[in-house]
């Protein structure tokens, strides 16, 4: 991890699930002299595809500022025949350490997610990792639980306003200084689509800007126990663990159970919760999971959603560090 705001970016880590962006993405970090690696598993055995990929990547690496967002680009993966989505090989739990140490070492992580969509083991690795204050960049916005993208998002100091930046973005940030001299200070500032140039010929996004789970670890309360589970399949379950526990002499700490007050993409509000806000909410449940002295995940049918893996995850590297 980078020690300071103001060192370079040297070595990326690719996480995600879609082996073709992370190859363009590698392609791109090289363009621009900047180290990038993933899972050694992950292998594309299409080597026109490879070609074609790193072509689109070392053009626009090197033609300086080109003002296409991720959705062009996706388009110019579309006519090249780029698949949206890849099958890659299951991880060992071995695979998951060292991908997490990979990710660690590194100065920072960027996640590829072309489709908007995360898979759980990425979504426990970015829990850990953030619990870490590790500095992580998107390709996209995650399209479900759109609060969990908040969660993660955290604003930087590289010149830009937060994490999420399209591909041909983040690769402004390392551009070459030659580069921004020859053609920065001439880009009118404005707002281009979803692109921003200030007034000092930064050029950037605006998304999510006020969102950072904000939490303590304070020292546990004993004899306590919180629970994790999806509570839009689990409720249930949940709420007779969680009496039953009470019965034992245990007092249950998260989540708040009351009557559901709504249920909208994926997330549940109670009535007795402090207010509507899932930022809010999400991080006054792990606020409490982390002052208590055990976890109990519920998992009935072995279901664990991704919300539960990136909790998971948050939760362990507290515990461990």
């Amino acid at each position: 991890m980078r020690k300071e705001p103001t060192d370079d970016y040297i070595d990326f880590a690719l996480i995600g699930n879609n082996i073709y962006d992370m190859l363009f993405m590698k392609y791109l970090f090289s363009s621009q002299n900047v180290n990038s690696y993933y899972c050694e598993k992950y292998q594309i055995n299409d080597e026109k595809k490879e070609i074609i990929l790193k072509n689109i990547a070392y053009y626009f690496g090197t033609k300086g500022p080109i003002l296409i967002d991720d959705k062009g680009l996706r388009k110019i993966f579309d006519d090249n025949g780029i698949p949206k989505t890849s099958i890659l090989p299951n991880l060992s739990s071995e695979d998951i350490i060292n991908q997490i140490d990979n990710c660690l070492k590194s100065d920072a992580v960027y996640v590829c997610n072309s489709n908007g969509n995360l898979d759980k083991y990425t979504m426990f690795i970015l829990g850990y990792l953030m619990a870490m204050k590790q500095e992580i960049f998107f390709w996209n916005d995650i399209d479900e639980s759109e609060w969990l993208m908040s969660c993660i998002s955290k604003k930087n100091n590289n010149g830009y306003k937060e994490v999420v930046q399209s591909p041909l973005e983040i690769i402004r940030t390392f551009a070459y200084p030659y580069l921004f001299k020859k053609y920065k200070l001439k880009m009118v500032p404005g707002k281009y689509g979803e692109m921003i140039v200030d007034d000092e010929g930064n050029i950037g996004v605006d998304r999510n800007l006020e969102f950072n789970l904000q939490i303590e670890n304070q020292k546990n309360e004993k004899n306590t126990i919180s629970l994790l589970g999806s509570l839009r399949k689990q409720l249930i379950i949940i709420k007779e663990k969680k009496l039953q526990l009470e019965e034992k002499g245990y007092k249950v700490l998260a989540p708040k159970l009351s009557n559901v007050k709504t249920s909208e993409n994926g997330f549940i509000v109670f009535e007795d919760d402090a207010c509507d806000n899932p930022i809010v909410i999400e991080a006054d449940f792990i606020e409490k999971c982390l002052k208590s002295e055990s976890i109990l995940i519920c998992d009935k049918d072995g279901y664990i959603g991704n919300t539960v893996m990136f909790e998971i995850g948050f939760l362990l590297a507290n515990a461990m560090y």
